[in-house]
Formats: C-alpha cells, sequence, structure tokens
C-alpha cells in the first residue's frame, strides 16, 4: 500500500564537509595516545590498520580512503597539536582520534513529504529546480544516527542536483521506508 509508505531520497558519493573519528590502538595513557598519531602522521599511512569512520556513523559512511582524503586529515591535524585531537571515550575505554570539518565522499539521504512515488518524484523535481534544496528537509548521512553535515552551502547543492541529473532513472535513488 504506497499510501502507507515513507518515501527516502538517496544521494550517492557526494562530496560533503563532516567530522572523522577513529579508535586509536592506545589504551593506557593521552602521552601515549599522542605519540601514536605523531606516528600515523610521521608514517604518512593513516588508513593502515585504523577504522576511520563519519562521527556518529556506526558504519563508517566513507565511501573513498584515497590520497585527497588522507592529504586533508593531514594538513587538519598537522595544523594543532595532536592532544588538540585526542579524546578519551570513558564510556567505550578508548582513546579516539577527532578531525574536525573534513571534505569527505559519501551517500546522503533526505526524508521526503511524498506519500506516493509519483508525488515523490515531483517533489525532487521540485526541490531541484526550485532552490529549496535543504529548507524545510533533514539532510544526513545516510546511516548515521546525527545529521553529519557541517555545512549546507550553493556548492552542496550544486552536486546533488548534478548527481541526481546522472542518473538514468531518478527512481532509483527513492526508496520505500515502512511509515512508523
Amino acid at each position: 500500500m504506497e499510501n502507507h509508505s515513507k518515501y527516502i531520497l538517496k544521494v550517492r558519493n557526494v562530496s560533503v564537509y563532516t567530522n572523522l573519528e577513529v579508535i586509536l590502538k592506545s589504551k593506557t595513557t593521552n602521552e601515549e595516545a599522542c605519540k601514536e598519531v605523531t606516528r600515523m602522521i610521521e608514517d604518512d599511512d593513516l588508513f593502515e590498520g585504523y577504522e576511520w569512520k563519519i562521527e556518529g556513523c556506526a558504519d563508517g559512511g566513507i565511501n573513498d580512503f584515497n590520497a585527497r582524503l588522507q592529504a586533508d586529515i593531514l594538513e587538519r591535524l598537522e595544523q594543532e597539536e595532536p592532544e588538540d585531537h585526542v579524546f578519551w571515550n570513558g564510556s567505550k575505554i578508548q582513546f579516539e582520534l577527532d578531525v574536525a570539518h573534513i571534505p569527505v565522499k559519501t551517500n546522503l539521504e533526505v526524508p521526503l513529504k511524498s506519500n506516493t512515488k509519483e508525488e515523490a518524484l515531483k517533489e525532487i523535481d521540485a526541490m531541484c529546480n526550485g532552490g529549496n534544496l535543504f529548507e524545510g528537509y533533514e539532510w544526513k548521512i545516510e546511516g548515521c544516527a546525527d545529521g553529519g553535515i557541517n555545512e549546507f552551502s550553493d556548492e552542496l547543492k550544486e552536486e546533488i542536483v548534478h548527481r541526481l541529473g546522472q542518473e538514468q532513472k531518478i527512481e532509483n535513488c527513492i526508496e520505500v521506508h515502512p511509515a512508523p
């Protein structure tokens, strides 16, 4: 029964500014955790042996671990001292490295207001062509508890519209989720 469903628009592989986190291997002191971060920077390989994720995303949320992402993280880490990025998570008994405002390729989703697929297609068209892509909508990174998106800019809007324009069938970007 289409009328009792909630439609979600999903846009794949979009670059957004978000915050990243990774669990460090050091479990003893803040000093050891900071030394670990310094070694990571010096070795110039941040991803080997670590599970980076977007803050608040259980499944990670990062589509592409490439040289550009590593360079952006390194640049941010080199701007400040390691201890500015290392935090103790007492509930999980671990040190975490947090890096803020990094451009990351990820998937986005937004609940639509429509009750039918036909209405959803018209709504998406209006969102893309009417200039109200963000207004009145709660965009978030797919699979994340919190929104995770730091900046709703014109560049992000243009990229979303561009990605949707590349789709052969916009219907492929719409998923049905049962109403609560």
